[in-house]
C-alpha cells in the first residue's frame, strides 16, 4: 500500500473512532466539522447524467452489429457509427467520448440501478444503509463550505426510483429536488386563490414556530432537525433570485423548438439552463427500456422523443463553452441480449454495453473498448470498464478524491468510491 493511501485510511478510521454513534441523521459529514479535505482542483462545476432506466439495448442504439434492429449512421468521430435512434446525437459525438465495453455483474434492475447511481454494487453497500447518490456527493463537495441561501444543488427529472435523488447521510441540502411538470416546474409558491401580504406569511411562520417548539418540548426525535432544515430551505428557496432558472418559457421560441416538445426535450433544455446557473448535479431519467417485447417499436418511440433534445443539449453545451465545466454522462444499468426472439424482445445483459462520457477535463472524441462481433461481451484483447470505474472516474474528473472517506450518520467512515474501483486517467487532462 502506498504511504499516502495508508495515512488517509488510518486517519479516516481514527476520526471515526472519536465520533459517537448518535450523529444526526441529517448529515453525518456536516456534523463532523473536522472532516478532512476530499477535493482537488478541477474545472467541473456541473454534472449532467442521463440515465436510460430499464436496460438500453446497446446493439440497437450505440453499438451497431449485424443483428441490430436499425441501420447504422455515421458519427462525427471518424470511423465510429451509431444507429438510427441516435442519428441526431451522432453528429455531436465529437464533443464527447464513447465507452463500448461497459460491464457489471448485475443483471437485475434494482441491483444495476443501485450500482449506476452510487458506484457501489448492492452487496458492497449493505453496510451503509444511508449511502448517498454519487450526485449528492458531488453537490456536497461543491456546496458544503458556502453560506448561501438554499438553492437546489441536485435536480432530478423523469423517473426517481431507488437511490435517485437520495442524499443518504449527507442530508436535506444535497437531496434531489424533483421537477415533475417541466411546463410549471416550481409549484405552491403562491396560494391557489387570492393574494397575501408579507405580514400574513410572517404570522403563519410565527404560529408554526410556536407549534414546533411545543412539540419539541414533549418529543425527542432525530427527525425534528431534518424537518426544521426542510422548512428553512423552503423559505430560502421561495425568496431566491434564481427561480427563473426553472422557467423554460424564458427561452426564445426557436430555442424551445430545437429541443422538441416532448418532456425529454424540455428536460434537456432545463438541464442546459441549470448548467448555466452552475447547479452541481442534474439528472434526467428516461425509462421504458425494459424491452422484453416490441423492442424495435419501443426504442423508436423513446428516441423519437429523446434524440433531438440530447443532441441539442450537447451542441449548446459545446458551442457556449459550458462543456468545459460540465461533465456529460449517458448510460443504463445494463445492455440487452444480442439475439432477438420471436416476440421481438431482448433480455437483460450486463456483460457489455455502451456509455457516453465527456465534458470537463475529459478528452474529446475518445473511444474506449469494443464489444465482440455480436455485441455479447467485450472483444478479446480489449479493456473492459466496470460501472464503478466510470463513476470513480467522474468523481476524479470533477475534483472529488476517490480515496477519501466521509463520515456517515452512524459514525462510520464511508469510502467515496469502492477500494476496488480504478480511475480511467488516460482520457482526461486535469490541471496540476
Amino acid at each position: 500500500m502506498e504511504r499516502k493511501l495508508f495515512l488517509k485510511r488510518s486517519l479516516a478510521l481514527l476520526s471515526a473512532a472519536f465520533i459517537t454513534s448518535g450523529v444526526s441523521s441529517l448529515s453525518g459529514a456536516e456534523e463532523n466539522e473536522e472532516e478532512a479535505e476530499f477535493t482537488h482542483k478541477s474545472p467541473v462545476k456541473s454534472i449532467i447524467f442521463i440515465n436510460m432506466e430499464g436496460g438500453m439495448s446497446h446493439v440497437d442504439t450505440l453499438d451497431p452489429k449485424s443483428n441490430s434492429s436499425f441501420s447504422k449512421v455515421s458519427s462525427s468521430i471518424n470511423g465510429i457509427s451509431l444507429l438510427e435512434p441516435f442519428s441526431k446525437t451522432a453528429g455531436q459525438l465529437k464533443h464527447l467520448g464513447i465507452i463500448r465495453s461497459t460491464w457489471s455483474e448485475d443483471g437485475d434492475h434494482a441491483f444495476g440501478q443501485y450500482l449506476l447511481n452510487t458506484g457501489y454494487r448492492m452487496p458492497e453497500g449493505m453496510g451503509f444503509p444511508d449511502i448517498p447518490h454519487f450526485g449528492s456527493i458531488f453537490a456536497f463537495a461543491k456546496k458544503r463550505k458556502t453560506k448561501e441561501s438554499y438553492f437546489p444543488s441536485y435536480v432530478t427529472m423523469g423517473g426517481r426510483n431507488g437511490r435517485i435523488g437520495n442524499s443518504g447521510f449527507l442530508g436535506v441540502p444535497y437531496s434531489g429536488f424533483h421537477i415533475g411538470n417541466l411546463d410549471n416546474a416550481i409549484l405552491h409558491l403562491s396560494p391557489a386563490l387570492g393574494k397575501y401580504k408579507g405580514e400574513r406569511l410572517m404570522r403563519r411562520q410565527d404560529i408554526l414556530s410556536i407549534m414546533n417548539e411545543e412539540f419539541r418540548a414533549h418529543n425527542k426525535s432525530s427527525q425534528l432537525k431534518t424537518w426544521s432544515e426542510m422548512v428553512n430551505a423552503a423559505e430560502e428557496f421561495r425568496n431566491s433570485a434564481d427561480l427563473a432558472s426553472f422557467d423554460i418559457t424564458k427561452e426564445p421560441e426557436a430555442m424551445r423548438a430545437r429541443y422538441g416538445n416532448s418532456w425529454q426535450g424540455k428536460a434537456c433544455l432545463m438541464a442546459k439552463r441549470l448548467a448555466e446557473k452552475e447547479v452541481p448535479f442534474i439528472q434526467i431519467t428516461i425509462g421504458g427500456w425494459d424491452t422484453h417485447n416490441n423492442n424495435k417499436a419501443q426504442i423508436a418511440k423513446i428516441m423519437n422523443d429523446s434524440d433531438q433534445g440530447i443532441s441539442a443539449l450537447i451542441e449548446d453545451l459545446a458551442a457556449s463553452g459550458l462543456l468545459n465545466q460540465t461533465v456529460f454522462f449517458l448510460s443504463s444499468e445494463f445492455g440487452r441480449t444480442p439475439d432477438v426472439g420471436s416476440r421481438d424482445g431482448r433480455d437483460h445483459h450486463p456483460r457489455v454495453w455502451t456509455s457516453l462520457l465527456g465534458g470537463g477535463p475529459f478528452q474529446k472524441g475518445f473511444v474506449l473498448g469494443e464489444s465482440d462481433e455480436k455485441g455479447e461481451r467485450p472483444a478479446k484483447n480489449t479493456t473492459a470498464y466496470h460501472v464503478r470505474d466510470i463513476i470513480a472516474s467522474i468523481h476524479h474528473a470533477s475534483g472529488v478524491d476517490t480515496e477519501a472517506s466521509l463520515t456517515n450518520s452512524f459514525g462510520r467512515p464511508f469510502p467515496i468510491s469502492p477500494r476496488s474501483s480504478k480511475i480511467i486517467e488516460d482520457i482526461m487532462n486535469l490541471p496540476d
